[in-house]
């Protein structure tokens, strides 16, 4: 399965007791509530994906094959 990637994105928000932090793109849960530094944000935006349902990867194939015996 491949994840296909879209130029959509969502702001998701930290949860309870957490906020974001971002370094070289890429989003990390950080303990503490929300103030306002570097890198810390109370949302962070994830852009949204789609695979293609049903259809499978030939590594996929080979695995439920050895996996059936």
């Amino acid at each position: 399965m491949k994840l296909n990637k879209t130029n959509k994105s969502v702001k998701v928000k930290a949860p309870e007791g957490y906020h974001w932090m971002t370094e070289g793109g890429r989003h990390f849960l950080m303990k503490g509530d929300y103030k306002p530094h570097k890198g810390a944000s109370p949302e962070a935006p994830f852009r949204l994906v789609t695979h293609d349902k049903g259809k499978s990867s030939p590594a996929m194939d080979a695995a439920r094959k050895a996996k059936k015996g």
